[in-house]
């Protein structure tokens, strides 16, 4: 496997990596002797946010002309978050909302201000003032893979990938700890520990496999691995997941966390031969879950269990546009389905259990619009937005996709994102 051109520091480094965006440790602290102030700080505390009782839900609905509008799903205001260059790609960490323009090369980073922090054994739900946090510039399309203390983007125009600190951009600041130029391809780079991993170019502007760097962009010895044709990745709370010509390549720590401390590499296969239109790509789930699912071409759908390291297919009824793994208690697969309708599918047999009527039907029928309609999936609910009606439906999918409400995000939420999960 050809390692990329090369790999050099960014100008700007960070003074220290940081983790869990900004989140102190979670062991109790000593109370202060009475008649004492305590100067340590509480058990949560985030410089300039409030920790809230429960998740701070929020929508992130942009249009095509690039204005933004943020709305609160608790009691439905709403507020401008300005505007940004014409989106041609919309993606979220949970907390931050990227827009990406194409065609000016510029990646604009929203804070929505809402994100929740799971330590596995307790959370902890913050609020914070919403904004823009700042724009990167380089060539073509950004794809972003978030994570708490890194934020890796891609640029495959130019073959330039930047590693962003992500506490540096709750506080409004764009910070880069490492920048990293190989030959242009369709690529990623996507936090791990306090690294990342980096896709490698192939000889057919396609990546071939990923290796590992630190935070200031050094290549880690040795810590490589194959995935030929790579496309699509994903985290779980697993691992990181790629896709690959043969299957899924599964990247897991083997150490105390840090990125030099191991990493293992698990291919895990397709259970049969698979054609290059009926690959897994464009995975999705409900954030931190083990499962992840995908489209396979005309034919249904892949769903990929990280913690059994094995997949399963589910043929549907119909095309399907997107599918994703809410991995809740009845391993519910949500798809929306190209002919508008959004469904509730069997996690075994790929059974369509309850269907909606062709709700984005108008707008997945213009090219304008259609690559920008999606399902966003939290603990409860799915949001789909329907540009081409104005509207973004709020749907149970619990209780049989049942049309909860009908939000208005804007006048035309030609892209839209979930946060504060």
């Amino acid at each position: 496997m050809s390692a990329p051109s090369s790999y050099r520091p960014a100008l700007l480094l960070a003074a220290a990596l940081v983790t869990a965006l900004a989140l102190p440790g979670c062991a109790a602290t000593e109370e202060a002797p009475v008649g004492e102030e305590s100067t340590e700080r509480p058990h949560g505390y985030v410089e300039g946010a409030d920790e809230m009782p429960e998740a701070q839900l929020h929508l992130t609905g942009i249009d095509r002309t690039g204005a933004a509008t943020l709305v609160d799903l608790l009691d439905e205001t709403s507020v401008s978050l300005g505007s940004v260059d014409a989106p041609s790609s919309v993606s979220t960490d949970g907390r931050f909302v990227f827009a990406s323009s194409a065609e000016t090369g510029t990646l604009t980073v929203l804070d929505s201000g809402a994100w929740t922090v799971d330590h596995q054994d307790h959370v902890h739900y913050y609020s914070a003032k919403p904004r823009v946090a700042g724009t990167v510039t380089e060539k073509g399309e950004a794809v972003v893979a978030g994570g708490p203390s890194l934020t890796g983007v891609w640029f495959g125009g130019s073959g330039v990938a930047l590693l962003l600190d992500s506490e540096a951009l709750g506080r409004g600041e764009v910070v880069e700890t490492a920048r990293l130029e190989s030959a242009p391809h369709k690529g990623i780079v996507v936090p791990f520990a306090d690294g990342a991993l980096a896709t490698v170019a192939g000889s057919d502007g396609v990546a071939s496999g990923v290796r590992a760097i630190d935070g200031r962009g050094d290549a880690v010895d040795d810590v490589e691995a194959e995935c030929a044709q790579l496309a699509g990745s994903i985290t779980t709370n697993v691992g990181v997941v790629f896709g690959c010509a043969d299957g899924a390549l599964l990247a897991t720590s083997s150490g105390d966390g840090g990125i030099e401390s191991g990493i293992d590499f698990e291919k895990i296969p397709y259970p049969e031969a698979v054609a290059p239109s009926d690959r897994a790509v464009d995975f999705d789930n409900r954030r931190g879950r083990p499962d992840a699912a995908a489209v396979s071409g005309d034919r249904g759908a892949w769903l990929l269990d990280t913690r059994a390291r094995e997949w399963a297919f589910l043929p549907s009824e119909v095309p399907l546009a997107e599918v994703v793994a809410a991995s809740d208690n009845d391993d519910h697969i949500v798809a929306l389905a190209r002919d508008g309708r959004v469904l509730l599918l069997d996690p075994v047999t790929g059974a369509t259990l309850a269907a909606t009527a062709p709700l984005a039907a108008t707008s997945l029928a213009d090219p304008a619009l259609a690559p920008g309609v999606t399902l966003q999936l939290d603990a409860d609910r799915a949001y789909l937005n329907a540009p081409a009606d104005g509207v973004v439906y709020e749907l149970d999918y619990g209780d049989g996709l049942r049309v909860a409400r009908t939000l208005t995000v804007g006048s035309e939420p030609a892209f839209l994102a979930e946060t504060g999960r």
